[in-house]
């Protein structure tokens, strides 16, 4: 769903910063990675939930960065998908650990939603690999899915029952997701 929206936080984007960003697009992918890191470790230091959820966020919107000025500068490059969507993969394990560090999800279910949210990833990447593009299918792509994980990290220190159930929920909804794309999956590829 909110890859839908790429074209105007791409316009916001171009305002903003335009090509002034001074990094290439794979030192910002690693850059994202540090700050999924850092989020681990400001819920395993026990830092307020509030600065978890930022450094998270602050890792999510590195990681949109990461595509945009490779298309801006044209520096988009096999190497330089493959190792955003590899280290994707990694902030995805490190922010669901987050949430369990985090007292919200106990470790079989943070290994449910891991399993759910790389079936989604997989599901996408395989799709591609057959000549089909799954972005925009799905209630809980990536975006959504690292908006709801911040949501619920902070909701955690205001009321843990409804962090919990929203974690819950998030764990359904991406399970649903990759459904989705199993069922678009055989529409499309015959």
């Amino acid at each position: 769903m909110l890859n839908r929206a790429k074209f105007l936080i791409e316009r916001v984007l171009d305002k903003l910063v335009g090509d002034r960003i001074p990094l290439s697009p794979n030192a910002i992918t690693l850059l994202s990675l540090v700050f999924s890191a850092a989020a681990l470790l400001t819920s395993y230091l026990g830092l307020p939930l509030a600065f978890t959820a930022f450094v998270l966020l602050l890792s999510a919107l590195l990681d949109a960065l990461d595509g945009y000025v490779a298309r801006k500068r044209g520096r988009i490059t096999k190497f330089g998908a493959f190792l955003d969507s590899t280290v994707d993969r990694i902030s995805d394990a490190l922010h669901t650990y987050t949430l369990h560090l985090c007292g919200v999800l106990e470790s079989r279910l943070a290994y449910a939603m891991l399993a759910s949210e790389y079936l989604v990833s997989y599901t996408r990447a395989r799709a591609q690999s057959l000549g089909a593009d799954f972005s925009g299918i799905g209630l809980m792509e990536r975006g959504e899915r690292i908006l709801a994980k911040a949501a619920v990290i902070i909701l955690q220190s205001a009321n843990p029952y409804a962090s919990r159930a929203l974690a819950y929920a998030l764990i359904v909804l991406t399970a649903v997701t990759a459904a989705q794309r199993i069922r678009a999956a055989a529409d499309t590829l015959k």
